[in-house]
């Protein structure tokens, strides 16, 4: 363990020696931080001493990492990485966003997404203009100049950039008026049961340790957007594999249970797709921290 007094000296080491790594010279180094080149060789020994072994070997005219000294120098460059988009953090802080947005998402983000993001957004930031696409179709962010698309499931290879948000996990539920008329469904007899189906739900199968069972009912009700098909569950016709979060509220309200209470879909994870490289500018980073924030607290 180090001394307090050792503890505050060793991270302007490590943005040195990171800045000799990066640069290749204890000269050029010198130049970039204003010091001299003997303190910056004070500073490496200083480190060196500091973790207890060589991080890299001097000649006069080059510079060698050891095994040590290129992993050690992996994490300078992140502390170094982490302290400049500090700085930028604050400095946009101070800058009202303002402009166009564009988002798309899925039809059943729609509550979710307005309410907890955009809504939030807006209000904070009166200059900010909120254009969102709802859609079960995965847009192309270049294509339709979208900033910033919410999407559920694997993704394919691309040049996008994906956030993982979180996960959906998704249960089977009924409306009470069903389940009087159709009696509670058992995995084994879901062909006597009417289930209502989402275009992404043909292959869907139900889990329960290590048993396993396709979701296909007797009768199958196609229905193409997950808000419609709650809409079809709550008037009892039929049953519904959805997204825990997306029916909490009917479940609360008594218009929904839960049915084969053991039995789930794996989960779907959910990400944000931006094109924007490996930092998001920050009224999107505020948009992905919010949502991933509500799904963390609705998960």
């Amino acid at each position: 363990m180090f001394r307090n007094n050792e503890q505050r000296s060793l991270p302007y080491r490590m943005l040195v020696f990171h800045e000799v790594v990066k640069s290749g010279s204890f000269t050029r180094a010198a130049d970039q931080l204003g010091h001299t080149r003997s303190a910056i060789s004070t500073y490496i020994s200083q480190l060196e001493s500091l973790v207890g072994m060589k991080l890299l070997t001097r000649s006069t005219r080059s510079l060698h990492l050891t095994p040590a000294g290129r992993q050690f120098a992996q994490r300078c460059a992140q502390m170094a990485e982490t302290l400049q988009q500090a700085i930028e953090e604050l400095e946009e802080f101070d800058q009202e966003p303002q402009g166009r947005i564009a988002i798309t998402a899925p039809h059943a983000f729609e509550s979710l997404l307005v309410e907890t993001v955009i809504a939030e957004l807006c209000r904070q930031y009166p200059k900010l203009i909120a254009d969102v696409t709802f859609s079960d179709q995965k847009l192309d962010l270049l294509e339709h100049k979208l900033d910033l698309a919410i999407s559920v499931g694997p993704q394919k290879d691309s040049d996008y950039h994906a956030i993982k948000l979180g996960e959906l996990r998704s249960f089977v539920v009924a409306a009470p008026a069903y389940l009087e008329s159709h009696g509670h469904p058992e995995p084994e007899k879901l062909d006597q049961h009417t289930m209502i189906q989402l275009p992404w739900q043909d292959q869907a199968q139900l889990y329960s340790g290590d048993q396993q069972v396709p979701l296909r009912g007797g009768k199958t009700m196609k229905v193409n957007t997950l808000p419609a098909a709650i809409n079809y569950a709550n008037h009892g016709l039929g049953m519904l594999l959805a997204p825990s979060i997306f029916v909490s509220e009917e479940i609360r309200n008594g218009k929904l249970e839960r049915v084969m209470p053991t039995w789930q879909a794996e989960p779907r994870e959910v990400f944000a797709l931006h094109s924007f490289g490996k930092r998001l500018p920050f009224i999107l980073r505020q948009a992905t921290e919010r949502l991933k924030r509500q799904l963390e607290s609705l998960g």
